[in-house]
């Protein structure tokens, strides 16, 4: 059943699957995804109310203009209220992890268990950025911000959307590429489809520092359990060129982060990416389940 509920400051479409089941999971995707990602979970949990919203600017959800972490956080509370989950369970993947894990900290009474899937973001250089440096950062957000609305791909057809999965998440079985971008496009006014999600939505990495999170970290109190790929470096590589050949450096950086939440563990699948769920749909399932088939550890 899919439900329009009002976010914190726009509509937000929901769906859930299994309503009647006892014990509640709530979903959040990452940037340039959509809750349709993660169905892949409901074989394998039927005794869970399983609640995935898109979030704002992705999906079926409105596409406002305003995203900071402030507003996806609000918007998740939100969710939690509207479908009146007092305790429940959390996943969140990427920026969805980033959300998942900032309402675990101030909210930390409403979560059972929370699990984070590559929602670190990159790992942090090692030496620390000059203020020339860190001034050039800042100026080439604020330009991306000038043209984000503007830049929209448009694609010929659906079957390109396809491709571009598939090249883009080599791993990716072909059904659910074909699932993914039937759910992840829409018609463009200039003829052809283009994706759902907002490019504006970017913006959301300039209204936080990964410093101020890694403290809220420190205040996350409920079990939890953090998933990645050990190929998760190569994502990063895209955008980070410096990180070359800092294997080392990224699992230190990983293993460093998990230590900031007391108690947390961490699963490492083999052969998987920054997109966990599309590369080992299968391992990933299951380590989901384990984990919130465990007993609480306190």
């Amino acid at each position: 059943m899919r439900y329009t509920i009002q976010g914190a400051d726009c509509r937000l479409s929901v769906a859930v699957y299994n309503a009647s089941a006892p014990k509640t999971l709530v979903v959040l995707h990452g940037m340039r995804d959509h809750g349709g990602s993660f169905e892949l979970l409901l074989p394998v949990l039927p005794d869970f109310r399983v609640i995935i919203p898109d979030l704002r600017g992705h999906g079926l959800s409105d596409q406002d203009g305003v995203y900071t972490l402030t507003h996806f956080t609000a918007d998740l509370l939100q969710v939690f209220d509207a479908f009146e989950v007092d305790q429940g369970y959390l996943l969140g993947h990427s920026l969805g992890g980033h959300v998942a894990a900032r309402f675990a900290a101030l909210f930390g009474p409403r979560l059972l268990g929370l699990i984070l899937v590559d929602g670190f973001g990159p790992p942090r250089q090692q030496a620390r950025l000059s203020r020339e440096q860190f001034a050039t950062l800042q100026a080439q957000q604020v330009q991306a911000l000038q043209n984000a609305g503007r830049s929209r791909k448009i694609m010929a057809d659906s079957a390109l959307a396809v491709a571009r999965y598939q090249s883009n998440n080599p791993r990716l079985d072909s059904a659910l590429a074909a699932h993914l971008a039937k759910q992840g496009v829409k018609p463009a006014a200039e003829g052809g489809v283009t994706w759902r999600w907002d490019p504006r939505a970017q913006m959301v990495w300039s209204t936080f520092s990964h410093e101020e999170s890694e403290v809220l970290l420190g205040n996350i109190a409920c079990p939890t359990c953090v998933i990645t790929g050990s190929e998760g470096l190569s994502y990063w590589l895209r955008m980070h060129p410096e990180l070359a050949g800092q294997q080392q450096h990224y699992e230190r950086e990983l293993a460093r982060r998990v230590g900031l939440i007391a108690g947390a563990q961490s699963i490492v699948l083999e052969g998987a990416g920054h997109m966990v769920h599309y590369d080992a749909p299968d391992a990933f399932s299951q380590a989901v389940l384990n984990f919130l088939s465990a007993p609480p550890l306190f």
